[in-house]
């Protein structure tokens, strides 16, 4: 995933050639890798996870969490839908900070009473951290976590922002569930004319937009996110509404300067997406270079 992995206005994280379908029998590019869900909140799920939203206590009452691929995804909501999630690249116990431009790690706020647009620590117009998450202990024999986290977070559709602070997840219950078989899921791009080679692959719907995103570690990454009730066509890169993302290293963000993304295929019911893509990646808001060239892309996965 990328600045803004969920550009979550209709996007959470700042992440299009010439419409040309591909046919139903084309053959899948199999690097062996799978996709890796982000967890539904689990009704009740094990465990606590609280904190103060602009001073004010909230508390889910579903909770769940996901640890493969080399992703952690803590994800709880509460009574009166008012949603966290919190996303990090895995370093296991470890401090994860939220920078503006990050598509790896990064924090978000749903509140439905006051829209589906969401408040994303990576939707901030200004560079900057805003926010950590302290993993302080992980159970991998009853599969459990614990730490605490605070963060700010910024909505770009209508330049709102909230405070979350004395965030606590006490032995919240982790899933490892087997991806989809490799065959299916696929991921592949030039740099700079050079095939870009990764170690995990990830595909999830959340907050009204499909994140898909390649990655080596915390990075080098690439990541795609589109509407989640997009159809076949031919999409324009526009930071928030269609994303395009590039991370060459873990404090280097670049997003789609030019460039579109084709949707060869959306199936609502098997939640398979296939897509072609390229696009020049730069600074984020300043478009100044370096002028990366990201060629030959394409992905195909099943969200979660």
């Amino acid at each position: 995933m990328l600045k803004r992995l969920i550009s979550l206005e209709t996007s959470l994280v700042a992440l299009f050639f010439t419409l040309a379908f591909l046919p139903a029998c084309q053959k899948e590019y199999d690097p062996g890798i799978g996709s890796t869900p982000t967890p539904p909140p689990t009704p009740g799920g094990s465990g606590t996870f609280t904190a103060a939203i602009n001073g004010t206590n909230w508390s889910a009452t579903s909770k769940s969490a996901t640890r493969q691929g080399g992703v952690i995804v803590l994800y709880g909501n509460s009574a009166d839908n008012k949603s966290i999630v919190l996303r990090v690249a895995d370093s296991g116990v470890h401090v994860y900070t939220f920078h503006t431009q990050s598509s790896t790690n990064f924090g978000a706020y749903t509140d439905i009473s006051a829209g589906n647009n969401a408040f994303a620590t990576n939707q901030w117009p200004v560079d900057g951290a805003y926010g950590t998450v302290n993993i302080t202990a992980i159970d991998t024999t009853n599969k459990t976590m614990t730490g605490t986290f605070n963060m700010k977070v910024y909505r770009a559709f209508d330049s709102l922002e909230r405070t979350v602070t004395q965030g606590i997840f006490t032995n919240i219950s982790y899933g490892v569930s087997s991806p989809p078989p490799s065959s299916t899921d696929s991921f592949r791009v030039k740099i700079n004319g050079s095939p870009f080679t990764y170690s995990s692959l990830t595909a999830f719907k959340s907050f009204g937009m499909i994140s898909v995103s390649a990655s080596t570690g915390a990075a080098p990454s690439v990541g795609i996110i589109v509407p989640d009730n997009v159809t076949p066509g031919n999409y324009a890169f526009d930071i928030i509404t269609y994303v395009g993302q590039y991370n060459p290293t873990s404090t280097t963000f670049l997003a789609a300067d030019t460039g579109h993304v084709t949707i060869l295929e959306h199936n609502l019911t098997t939640r398979r997406i296939r897509g072609t893509f390229q696009f020049k990646a730069n600074q984020v808001f300043t478009h100044n270079p370096p002028d990366v060239q990201l060629t030959e892309g394409y992905f195909s996965a099943i969200y979660n």
